[in-house]
């Protein structure tokens, strides 16, 4: 998922690029460069790109927990896959039907030193941006050596990975138009100009089939990879070896309907104040129950928050399937656990029922030899 380091990546990758598609679109005009109009439709496409990942960035953290319950953070994925869809259409098949045309109709090029001018320095403000966005890439690896290719396969960021690609691609598509328009200019013949926009073309067509074919595996839930299991199956391994003991309660697969049923019921508590009440009927069943400590077959009576007990003495044990049946056909059911029987009523349980349940247990023990 994004950190808020990939976060300010895109941030700055939207501003750079948003940057450079100004100039090279008054370049493009000035010079009728197909090169550099390719390039100026690659750092639009960028642009909107990067918006279009901070959106995903901004979906993905939102809380809706009773549509979303295991939350929105695959959101990010959808978005990413989105601009590689663009990149492949608006970017590579754009910049590759213009090269196509410019080789089929070449125009006379014009002013190309100033082209040649602007992408020396947009490959450098690119390469400053990939930098930073591999630098952040490295940053969620333990070791130095990794390729970028291979902590890209590993990375489950899509945004970063979107930007490394996109940069990536960027630097490279200015490499190409540069070296196209400094022959297009040496040569005077616009084929190289025409040649470097079909590059580029290509280029973006490849770069948005890689970054899309990551997404499919972040979006479908791809298994981590057997370095990662491998990593975890030690951890756990080697517990045994140190002085510290393992505790595993249930595990829980957190499907859907449970979760929003669990989220729903939490909410109900929030919007009703139920935990701030508990304090008070704790309180009224202890009140309540009170009167069960001067009967004669009652050791003792307990109570934890919203929890009352009542232990009768050991010689009442052969009483309390019968207890048991007059409370249930009292309408209350009570499971006791040898002489001891436990009020645990839900949180949501009004005083008006605490009062007729407790009641209905006085008046059952007080008609079974029981007295005060």
């Amino acid at each position: 998922m994004a950190s808020n380091g990939s976060s300010k990546t895109v941030f700055l990758a939207f501003s750079v690029n948003f940057f450079i598609a100004g100039v090279k679109t008054v370049i493009a005009v000035i010079t009728s460069s197909s090169a550099m109009f390719s390039e100026a439709v690659h750092s639009y496409v960028d642009s909107g790109n990067q918006f279009i990942l901070w959106f995903g960035i901004k979906q993905s953290k939102k809380p809706n927990k009773l549509i979303y319950p295991l939350g929105r953070g695959k959101e990010e994925y959808f978005w990413t896959l989105v601009v590689a869809v663009l990149i492949f259409t608006i970017g590579g098949l754009v910049s590759l039907e213009h090269g196509i045309e410019a080789l089929s109709h070449p125009k006379e090029l014009k002013n190309l030193f100033i082209s040649i001018v602007v992408l020396s320095m947009s490959i450098v403000l690119e390469l400053y941006v990939l930098y930073k966005a591999v630098k952040e890439l490295r940053s969620k690896s333990k070791t130095d050596t990794t390729s970028v290719f291979k902590l890209l396969k590993e990375s489950t960021d899509g945004p970063l990975i979107a930007i490394v690609v996109e940069d990536f691609a960027a630097t490279l598509g200015l490499g190409i138009a540069l070296v196209g328009s400094i022959l297009a200019n040496v040569t005077s013949n616009p084929v190289y100009d025409a040649a470097s926009s079909i590059l580029i073309g290509i280029l973006l067509m490849v770069s948005g089939l890689f970054l899309g074919y990551e997404m499919k595996h972040l979006i479908t839930g791809e298994t981590v990879n057997t370095k990662t299991k491998d990593k975890i199956y030690n951890t756990f391994s080697n517990l045994g070896e140190k002085d510290c003991t393992f505790y595993h309660g249930n595990t829980y697969a957190g499907h859907p309907i449970g979760s929003a049923a669990a989220l729903a019921a939490l909410s109900i508590y929030e919007s009703e104040k139920t935990m701030e009440k508990t304090s008070e009927k704790a309180l009224l069943i202890k009140e309540l129950m009170s009167p069960l400590e001067r009967l004669t077959c009652v050791k003792e009576t307990r109570f934890l928050g919203m929890i009352g007990v009542v232990e009768l003495h050991p010689e009442y044990s052969d009483d309390m399937p019968i207890i048991k049946k007059k409370l249930r056909e009292s309408g209350y059911l009570f499971r006791p656990l040898g002489t001891v029987l436990y009020l645990m009523p839900p949180l949501i349980t009004t005083n008006e029922e605490l009062t007729e349940i407790i009641n209905a247990l006085i008046d059952c023990l007080k008609g079974h030899s029981c007295s005060n």
